[in-house]
């Protein structure tokens, strides 16, 4: 008998709580946070919370009293109560800008173009993809598209090699989807790139 083993469970959320400064979250590893209502997005000091859901262990819905709804992802909660957290996912994103700046490197070199020449086919300025090609800069997504074009490749060539799902930007993605412990989409400027090249694909 074949036995299949969740990935990361130590890690999902178990429970959610209405407290009266925050949501109170507790993990199966243990750990516990309070995501304070200050710093979730859509929510004020007018606005009261009547309900909370778990849906499933990788996403929270609060039920404002108006009848709204807002979503909170796993990685947003984990921010809160794992202190080996936020760097990590520091970590990958430098990691994931690196990758993205060796890929359009080697693309423009590959093509025989200077710096110079391909910022100004894309219509960017040089200090702009010198700092893009060294990962010190996550490219906004028309930069991005505008560089594509310029290397008259598509954007996908830019930002992953092997398939979707698989890897971003070069970096290994573990978990089947948004949400989960080791997802993160390589972040251009506002942007998540992993959804922007799924709809690209359709």
């Amino acid at each position: 008998m074949n036995q299949v083993l969740v990935k990361h469970a130590e890690r999902i959320m178990t429970s959610a709580e209405i407290q009266a400064k925050g949501i109170e979250i507790s993990f199966a590893d243990g750990r516990r946070g309070l995501v304070p209502y200050s710093e979730i997005p859509g929510v004020d000091s007018d606005v009261k919370i009547a309900d909370v859901e778990l849906p499933n262990p990788y996403l929270i819905v609060l039920c404002t009293k108006s009848g709204e709804t807002v979503s909170l992802s796993w990685d947003f909660v984990r921010h809160y109560s794992d202190a080996d957290y936020r760097p990590g996912v520091a970590a990958t994103t430098l990691a994931g800008r690196k990758a993205l700046g060796a890929r359009i490197k080697r693309l423009r070199e590959s093509v025989g173009s200077t710096q110079q020449g391909l910022a100004r086919a894309a219509g960017i300025g040089r200090v702009t993809l010198v700092r893009i090609e060294k990962g010190e800069q996550s490219p906004r997504f028309d930069t991005l598209a505008s560089l594509a074009r310029a290397l008259e490749r598509p954007i996908e060539e830019l930002v992953h090699s092997g398939q979707i799902g698989q890897e971003i930007a070069g970096i290994p993605v573990e978990v089947p989807g948004p949400g989960g412990p080791d997802f993160e989409p390589i972040q251009i400027r506002g942007e998540s790139l992993s959804n922007t090249v799924l709809q690209d694909r359709r």
